[in-house]
């Protein structure tokens, strides 16, 4: 089920006003954003739809499921409430709609943070984009694009958010367009850049234990676990596996360690309580969240996604695919243009490291925030504010203090 934060993208247009082609071009962006395949119940082309049978028709019907359902081109088709469940799960959905009613019946019947998209092209273009992809009902989609000018000009009182001449402006243009009105919806809220290992995930405790079962596994004795422990602790890369397996003496070598030890670890990383919940409240009070990190960026997706955080913000940012780590401004740069933003709008870096993350964000403009876990400040310029858990942080932040 979508929330109020759960974003989607509606594109509206007539046949060949590129719909397609934005959508592809807007997964190229970022491959959050992916179709969202209608059911469709009859013949003709079933690339992009989830195809079903009259039977299935009837049960969407009866059970209350059906969003918005249409008939053009001897079919039917269906927006169904299971399936934009399904589609907001797993990241931004782009529906494809020719029906002003439709449009507002997603909008009324399906609540979430929709981004209507006008794509308009002139007639002829959509008869010469038809012919040249072969399509062999070309004088039916240009009934449908009459239909779709007589459609808008009996919606006169509908506002799209964004409308975008396909004829004058490319696919990736467009999408980049489309990805930045979508941010904008977002609010006026402040720009939270957060850290992630030891910040909203635990870290040392899913390190802690993947040392302890490998040990164990292969009877290593705790002096070993406790070398182990100390040279992975802050950092561990393909690096410090090697380095570890030539002192050590392992009995994998270093490519075998590693490749188990990414996916393994990410198995047992989980968010410090209540970070999830955190993160969504300040996200729906209009804050934009951005992960960003130092580290490879296999194992740290992976991270992201087995902890649930992926899917809580807005946007990561990774060291190891941008290659520039904390505390340099580069990757603070690059993690507000993740949504659409710069540093000159100022923000919040929150992170648990007084180095990479409060003389870092304070260098790039940043009010911060010190996770101390307990500790006591080590000294230096002092962050904005210090809270004992991310949660505390976030919390603030969701709190209107500026």
């Amino acid at each position: 089920m979508s929330t109020a934060a759960s974003r989607g993208v509606i594109l509206y247009g007539p046949p060949a006003s590129g719909k397609d082609t934005v959508t592809r071009a807007l997964s190229d962006i970022d491959p959050a954003f992916s179709l969202f395949s209608r059911v469709k119940i009859g013949p003709g082309r079933s690339a992009g739809y989830r195809m079903g049978t009259p039977e299935q028709l009837e049960e969407l019907r009866a059970s209350g499921a059906v969003v918005y359902e249409n008939s053009r081109y001897e079919s039917t088709y269906v927006t169904d409430r299971p399936g934009l469940d399904e589609a907001f799960a797993h990241g931004v959905p782009v529906m494809h709609l020719g029906q002003v009613d439709g449009v507002r019946a997603v909008l009324d019947r399906y609540p979430a943070q929709w981004l209507t998209v006008l794509l308009r092209c002139p007639r002829e273009i959509t008869e010469a984009r038809s012919i040249g992809r072969g399509d062999t009902d070309t004088t039916a989609r240009l009934a449908a694009w009459d239909a779709t000018r007589a459609d808008l000009d009996d919606n006169p009182d509908f506002r799209f958010d964004l409308t975008i001449r396909t004829d004058k402006v490319g696919p990736e243009a467009a999408a980049e367009q489309i990805r930045q009105a979508l941010t904008a919806t977002r609010g006026n809220g402040d720009l939270v850049l957060v850290d992630f290992d030891d910040t909203l995930i635990d870290r040392l405790a899913a390190v802690t234990a993947w040392v302890a079962g490998y040990c164990t596994e292969h009877d290593l004795g705790p002096a070993v676990e406790q070398r182990m422990l100390e040279a992975m602790q802050i950092r561990a890369d393909l690096d410090v596996i090697e380095a570890l397996c030539a002192e050590l003496g392992l009995p994998d070598s270093p490519s075998e360690l590693w490749s188990r030890y990414e996916p393994e670890l990410a198995a047992l990383v989980t968010p410090f309580p209540g970070v999830i919940e955190a993160l969504t409240a300040v996200r729906k009070a209009g804050h934009q969240v951005v992960v960003v990190t130092n580290g490879g960026a296999k194992i740290q997706h992976a991270k992201l996604k087995a902890s649930g955080i992926a899917d809580a913000v807005d946007a990561v940012c990774i060291s190891g695919a941008i290659g520039i780590r904390k505390p340099a401004r580069g990757i603070f740069e690059a993690a507000a243009a993740n949504v659409g933003r710069n540093l000159s709008r100022g923000g919040w870096m929150i992170g648990d490291n007084a180095d990479l993350d409060v003389a870092g964000g304070r260098a790039a403009g940043l009010r911060t925030i010190w996770i101390s876990h307990g500790r006591n400040w080590p000294g230096g310029a002092q962050p904005d504010h210090i809270t004992s858990t991310a949660v505390e942080a976030i919390a603030h932040i969701a709190g209107g203090v500026r």
